[in-house]
């Protein structure tokens, strides 16, 4: 699996991992970076110019906007991959590997409900599950 940043007017939109390149689930015109190999990961709202991601300068009335924003794309993702796994589950159907997935990933929505944006920028961000 891998890990995606989608580029828009030189910021990151959205982040994702994927197991497929992404030019084959979304539109095409939509501009993707592999991030999987970097040593540091950008986050979403990162700026991105000439294959360089660096964060965006942040206003104090934005840290409650950006966190939120963030908490939005990773529940995303969240939903996004417990779908599959759950309806594997529910048909049973699922490897003892998708179930074990299904369930970190549990946590992890479960772990990012809990956040509490207003408290940005010191958020304890849970760490996502590959």
């Amino acid at each position: 699996m891998k890990t995606y940043a989608r580029i828009e007017e030189q910021r990151v939109a959205e982040i994702v991992s994927l197991s497929v390149k992404p030019e084959k689930l979304y539109h095409p015109s939509l501009i993707w970076m592999d991030i999987t190999a970097l040593a540091e990961q950008p986050d979403v709202n990162y700026l991105y110019s000439d294959g360089v991601f660096t964060a965006p300068v942040i206003e104090a009335e934005d840290v409650v906007f950006l966190a939120s924003s963030r908490l939005a794309a990773e529940m995303d993702d969240a939903n996004r991959t417990i779908a599959p796994l759950q309806d594997a589950v529910d048909i049973s159907m699922a490897t003892d590997e998708e179930t074990a997935r299904l369930a970190e990933w549990k946590k992890y929505r479960v772990m990012l409900s809990r956040i509490d944006v207003s408290a940005a920028p010191d958020i304890d961000w849970p760490e996502k599950p590959v």
